[in-house]
């Protein structure tokens, strides 16, 4: 017995057949073989036909079964995977009415972002979790404003993947995860918003009905077994987003469960409990193909444009015209953490959503053309994308996600060793290789609601990693790379303002923060040495106490008194909490951070790694600690010893990145 499994992109079809007693994947193949055209009649536009789609489903098919030699009628269903936050519009007889307006089209922006402030952005984010931005139901709203007479003919909508199945089976409808990665679906009241639907001015008549994520949606119909060879009457049981179904497939289906993956562009996906959303929707939360059960399975999103086609640009346009990608990870394996401070920014493909919809394009920084080479250009780039992973994971850390193990596909840029491992040393993470695709997830999936397998889990048995990758290199190397492509990033943010922001606007706000950190850097440090003065002179006044004590016998519990008053003024502990207070005010999460990053610090080694960021002479270290000027280097020696610094690193340089 097999399962059938596809997942509908942007630039193939791929079709997977797996054998559901083993659970071995007989085939898989793609079609068409190069990638498919997009329309895009204006500048940010993009359009594909669904003919198309469905004409290239039909032929992989038929590529898929003539390859593996499996008889049509042994296969007992078919699962569905797609490109998500597209449109699709059918009139009453289910004919195409435009071309679909794809996830990438950014037509829909403006629309979606005046729908947030007039909605009101506290009630889009507790009931939809996100701002409409640039998805679906914002797609269908230009439609409705800018081709009236095709609105007017709508009689459903779809996505890529309802369209698929209603070419397979004849059936006009959708899921709750589908709705949800339009934006449509009210999270609060677990129902279609109809606030957004008036809003917007659509009309609910043009939902499609519901069917859900794992069940029979329908069957294949005489006509589209004719043109796929797929037997009549096979069910379609399973229907889901890539990215949902990407993270089936790798069996990321609980709380604080991680899939990524870095194709053309990047993706982190990771699972919650509860419904959580990004003020600053610089992630996106949808509903899990689990959400159903228990609505309580939300899977947060990050995008990230700009990753692997960074890397096949390096590949097209650097590298010489017969090398490949194994030659180029051998080439990066040459140059040291930092690629001696050479830096890219990735983020030439468009608007990122993780940088709140700016557009930066890529950068090159600190480039020296005596010292760096190819070499240094690959691995620049591969670190600049496993950064931007770095930066977008710890937005879910802010989210409240913890990301322990993170799971992905072997067919994108997780195959790089020094990609995965930099990641992995960073953010001190293992990640798990799996050898699956989301057509192999989709062809699992579909095999629940038939009773091939008893449950989800039982589906998901046997998904098991070929190849583990785990902290590899020099942390605090790693770090101190990452903090510097972070300070380049900031640099190009501000070169680049939001709209409404003028760049004379955004260089007088940074000067003035500058101002400020520099005027309160100076009065930390005079409060700093004030406290330190005041404890110097009561421990004098003590000492004279005690000396005069000697002298006089007379009266001594008054002079015991006395003492006691000036020791409940000179606690050290007192001091430095005081001292801790005011340092975190400039310099936020310092001791935070230094010690979640090296919990073996002691309490010594911390005061002393924070009167090194504000930059005290050996001499004032000194004065401060109460050691000699040689107490104070030795000290020093080990701090960079348990910080693992290379001898090029400056102790001081190292700690301002913190």
């Amino acid at each position: 017995m097999y399962l059938i499994g596809y997942d509908i992109g942007s630039s193939t079809i791929k079709a997977a057949l797996l054998d559901a007693e083993s659970n071995k994947t007989v085939g898989v193949v793609q079609y068409p073989d190069r990638e498919m055209d997009m329309i895009s009649r204006q500048s940010g536009w993009a359009e594909q036909q669904p003919e198309v789609w469905w004409q290239d489903f039909t032929l992989a098919t038929r590529r898929l079964l003539q390859q593996t030699g499996v008889k049509p009628q042994d296969i007992a269903s078919i699962g569905i995977s797609y490109q998500m936050h597209s449109l699709v519009l059918v009139d009453k007889d289910h004919h195409i009415l435009r071309p679909s307006i794809i996830w990438c089209d950014s037509r829909g922006v403006e629309i979606g972002r005046k729908a947030f402030i007039e909605m009101g952005k506290e009630k889009c984010l507790e009931h939809l979790l996100n701002s409409p931005a640039n998805f679906t139901a914002s797609k269908l709203k230009w439609v409705k404003d800018n081709e009236p007479d095709i609105y007017s003919k709508t009689y459903k909508f779809l996505l890529p993947g309802d369209y698929i199945a209603l070419m397979l089976t004849g059936e006009l409808k959708t899921t709750i995860s589908g709705l949800s990665e339009g934006v449509f679906w009210d999270f609060k009241e677990k129902r279609i918003s109809t606030e957004l639907l008036e809003y917007y001015g659509i009309d609910k008549s043009i939902v499609p009905d519901l069917t859900s994520t794992f069940g029979i949606q329908g069957v294949v119909t005489k006509q589209a077994a004719e043109l796929t060879g797929l037997k009549k009457g096979t069910p379609v049981t399973y229907r889901a987003g890539d990215q949902p179904t990407n993270a089936l497939a790798l069996n990321v289906m609980r709380p604080n469960e991680v899939a990524a993956t870095s194709g053309t562009s990047g993706v982190v996906y990771g699972v919650v409990d509860r419904p959580i959303s990004d003020p600053r929707s610089r992630v996106n939360s949808f509903a899990h193909v689990n959400y159903e059960d228990n609505f309580d399975r939300i899977g947060v999103l990050l995008c990230l444009n700009g990753a692997g086609i960074q890397y096949s640009w390096m590949k097209h346009q650097i590298a010489r015209s017969d090398r490949n990608y194994s030659d180029m990870e051998r080439m990066v394996s040459t140059v040291p953490v930092g690629c001696d401070g050479l830096c890219i920014l990735p983020f030439g493909n468009g608007a990122e959503r993780m940088l709140e919809n700016q557009s930066i394009n890529s950068h090159i920084f600190n480039i020296q053309f005596n010292r760096h080479n190819r070499a240094h250009l690959f691995r620049a780039a591969l670190e600049g994308v496993a950064f931007s992973f770095v930066k977008g994971i710890n937005i879910l850390k802010e989210l409240g996600l913890n990301v322990d193990v993170m799971r992905v596909g072997n067919d994108n840029m997780f195959q790089s060793e020094v990609f995965s491992s930099t990641i992995a040393t960073i953010l001190d993470c293992h990640i798990e290789v799996v050898e699956t695709t989301g057509a192999i997830g989709a062809a699992r999936a579909s095999g629940v609601a038939t009773g091939v397998y008893a449950s989800l889990d039982d589906a998901l048995k046997g998904i098991n990693p070929t190849l583990v990758h785990e902290p590899k290199f020099n942390r605090a190397l790693c770090q101190q790379a990452y903090n510097y492509w972070e300070s380049a990033l900031e640099r190009a943010l501000m070169q680049n303002p939001r709209k409404g922001e003028s760049n004379e606007s955004l260089k007088n706000q940074l000067r003035d923060m500058e101002n400020l950190i520099t005027d309160r850097s100076k009065e930390l440090t005079t409060l700093h040495l004030q406290l330190q003065k005041k404890d110097d002179f009561l421990a004098e006044i003590k000492n004279d106490l005690r000396e005069l004590k000697e002298l006089n016998h007379s009266d001594e519990n008054q002079y015991e008194k006395i003492l006691r008053k000036i020791d409940s003024h000179l606690s050290s502990e007192a001091r430095w909490e005081s001292f801790k207070q005011h340092f975190e005010m400039i310099h936020s999460d310092f001791f935070k951070k230094l010690k979640a990053d090296y919990p073996q610090l002691s309490t010594s080694e911390i005061k002393l790694s924070a009167l090194l960021k504000m930059k005290l002479s050996t001499k004032d270290i000194a004065q401060q600690l109460n050691l000699s000027v040689r107490g104070v280097e030795t000290r020093r020696y080990r701090l960079r010893k348990k910080l693992e610094l290379n001898s090029d690193i400056g102790l001081e340089e190292f700690l301002g990145y913190i």
